[in-house]
């Protein structure tokens, strides 16, 4: 986890839906918000259809800034050159609920490189990698995809025999899109993704998640992403400026609403399958340090079980 530009205050900045307090900031220097050594929790009411119900649980988005090997795309924790490495934007989606007896527990992560690269020449954030892990009382499931310049790699290990180990590559399309990397470019921090108003058609990765439970093969699909004009929702009782996004592939579709003011954080989203989530509460915190006892009370904070 970095921290570069000028020095910042390690103090939580906290928005808490129903009792909320926001800074108040224009389209400010990435560097300069991102930059200060803290991430961005942001916790959220989930409910997950899974085998044929609508279950209840939470997510958590984890956003924070960190640089990556070029060539490994595995975080930098060394003295390498500073040529060998790409500064990024992480999510970290976390994903929690119960299938009667037994838990689901998802995480995926996207590494975004800021600046972009020469796949999408003259645009920030383009995916360089996605992970995702699944874990319940069956097995677990590990499944990696590298997003190089002109080709997609994947590697999957499953405890299910019919999926097992197995590899997969595709050439990388024009106008390509990963789902799993939509939630860091819908929010515009470095400047438009889209005009408001704007459809546009790309070949995109679905989300890995999605793959997972429908345990369909890996393929690219035609999708179709909106990005509508801003509108009132309200959660909780608190009254939001949101940018709806929706894309659709297949048969699923997705609309996601941002909030209209930086940081654009992800406030909600809904799809047609029944899967829904809202925002609970949302932190700035450097929380890899608060590992101590004493320290879960940040989770109530979160408002997480």
């Amino acid at each position: 986890m970095m921290k570069i530009g000028r020095p910042v205050a390690m103090l939580a900045r906290v928005v808490t839906v129903g009792l909320m307090t926001v800074d108040v900031m224009a389209d400010e220097d990435f560097y300069d918000y991102w930059g200060d050594g803290r991430a961005e929790l942001s916790s959220y009411r989930v409910t997950q259809p899974r085998y044929g119900e609508t279950r209840e649980g939470h997510s958590v988005m984890i956003f924070v800034t960190e640089e990556i090997n070029r060539q490994s795309l595995i975080k930098v924790e060394s003295n390498q050159p500073q040529q060998e490495r790409v500064y990024t934007l992480k999510l970290n989606k976390t994903l929690k609920f119960l299938t009667g007896i037994y838990p689901y527990s998802v995480m995926t992560s996207v590494f975004s490189a800021v600046e972009g690269g020469p796949s999408e020449p003259g645009s920030p954030f383009e995916a360089r990698k996605v992970t995702l892990s699944a874990q319940e009382w069956c097995g677990h499931v590990f499944e990696e995809v590298q997003l190089r310049d002109d080709a997609i790699f994947g590697d999957l290990n499953s405890y299910f025999e019919r999926e097992g180990k197995q590899g997969w590559r595709f050439d990388r399309p024009d106008r390509f899109v990963s789902e799993d990397h939509l939630p860091i470019e819908i929010r515009e921090l470095k400047g438009l993704f889209m005009a408001s108003g704007e459809t546009r058609t790309v070949q995109m990765l679905p989300e890995l998640w999605q793959f997972r439970m429908r345990h369909k093969p890996r393929a690219l699909v035609k999708a179709t992403i909106r990005k509508g004009a801003p509108e009132s929702i309200d959660l909780d009782g608190t009254t939001y400026s949101a940018i709806p996004w929706t894309w659709n592939y297949l048969n699923r579709e997705v609309t996601m609403w941002v909030d209209a003011a930086y940081p654009r954080r992800i406030l909600q989203w809904r799809d047609n399958d029944g899967g829904e989530g809202q925002l609970l509460a949302s932190m700035r915190l450097p929380y890899w340090q608060l590992n101590d006892l004493g320290h879960e009370s940040y989770r109530q904070q979160l408002k997480l079980p």
